[in-house]
């Protein structure tokens, strides 16, 4: 965005939100200097050069938030961080998925509930789940973490021994919270942004996060025990600002902690068949993508 436009998008928002609107632009003036701070941080990790034979995303998961909540889970007592390659989802596929990793993509099945996920389903997958397509769920607003489990069983079933690794891609934690709802609407009142310009109360926020935390982890629990990996990771695609260095959310390109630490907890899994699923894999609701947009607070 050139200066001139930046004056103008400004002015737009002064005149909608009046100081709040003057406030948020700061901000997004603050977000181009810390990206171009970027090389003077620690480049990121690409997950390929780690040991793992599943894989599991938690999308805009904290560091301090699954420490927070790992004491509940039997298959976090293996804790540990990495520097994540982005600070957004559709950045870290970009920086995941290349040429210098063809051989490992060849041999990875990727199952994801992301909406950025189609920018690389032309990849040569072993096999390739975008379960956003048909796993949306107009009520929550998101695609529900149990879908994805299910989807993962039965591929993982399907394909036995024909691969060599496996990503599942999980939208939680990232808002909408389903367990604990907060709402989305304009660009002030997306929870993290409101946050940013005054509005919303920041432990109800935590609460609400820590809640879609603890809901996509007991399915991270089912899954565990319906699949078989030697070596499960579960980690994040990026973390999550809630003020550090003036970051809310998890802006494009930002190279603070707070978006680009993310967890890298190791353990196993056994398929103990304790799940049958059969997912119907045509999708039924009737969201435009711009509402679905909104409700992941991208618009």
């Amino acid at each position: 965005m050139s200066f001139r436009d930046f004056l103008h998008t400004t002015r737009e928002w002064v005149d909608e939100e009046g100081l709040l609107g003057l406030k948020y632009a700061i901000n997004q003036a603050w977000m181009g200097v810390l990206r171009r701070s970027s090389p003077l941080f620690e480049d990121g990790t690409n997950v390929y050069e780690k040991d793992w034979d599943l894989l599991l995303i938690l999308d805009a998961c904290r560091v301090d938030a699954i420490e927070e909540v790992a004491d509940e889970y039997s298959f976090l007592d293996a804790p540990g961080t990495m520097r994540s390659s982005a600070s957004t989802s559709i950045e870290w596929m970009e920086k995941t998925f290349t040429d210098e990793y063809s051989d490992e993509i060849e041999n990875t099945i990727y199952v994801t509930a992301n909406q950025h996920s189609s920018s690389v389903e032309q990849l040569p997958f072993v096999n390739f789940e975008n379960v956003y397509d048909y796993g949306w769920d107009d009520e929550t607003g998101t695609v529900p973490a149990e879908v994805v489990t299910d989807v993962s069983v039965e591929v993982s079933r399907e394909y036995g021994d024909e691969y060599d690794r496996m990503i599942v891609h999980y939208m939680q934690p990232h808002f909408p919270s389903i367990p604990e709802p907060l709402g989305h609407g304009n660009k002030f009142d997306n929870v993290w942004k409101g946050l940013m310009v005054g509005r919303g109360d920041e432990n109800k926020i935590w609460e609400s996060y820590i809640a879609n935390l603890r809901y996509v982890l007991d399915q991270v629990e089912v899954l565990l025990e319906n699949v078989d990996a030697d070596t499960v990771a579960v980690s994040a695609d990026h973390g999550n600002g809630i003020g550090e260095w003036g970051v809310y959310e998890h802006p494009v390109g930002i190279p603070t902690d707070s978006v680009k630490t993310v967890p890298w907890y190791i353990t196993t899994a056994s398929d103990l068949e304790k799940r049958h699923p059969s997912v119907d894999k045509v999708g039924t609701e009737e969201s435009s993508p711009k509402e679905r947009l909104e409700s992941l607070g991208y618009r």
